[in-house]
């Protein structure tokens, strides 16, 4: 992983709302949609998904990572990994 992709993991890894999420995005100059599924994943420490068998647009893939990644349960797999507890 690039240094800078480390950066703005560390960094998203620090925002609670949408706001603070897309002024991050926006200071790292990240607007692609596929691009910040993936930073958003990356630090959610890439869960499985699963979409329907429809086609899901860039922005509804967005909607849903950018959801998942607020409800912070992805926070809960870091301190139990932290622990030892687990997988």
């Amino acid at each position: 992983m690039a240094e800078r992709d480390k950066i703005v993991i560390g960094a998203l890894k620090e925002c609670t709302s949408r706001e603070t999420v897309e002024e991050t995005f926006k200071l790292y100059q990240i607007a692609d949609k596929a691009e910040r599924v993936e930073k958003l994943n990356d630090c959610m420490g890439n869960p499985q998904t699963f979409f329907s068998s429809d086609k899901i647009s860039p922005e509804d893939t967005y909607e849903l990572t950018l959801q998942m990644f607020l409800t912070m349960s992805w926070k809960l797999n870091e301190i139990y990994d932290r622990m030892g507890i687990g997988a």
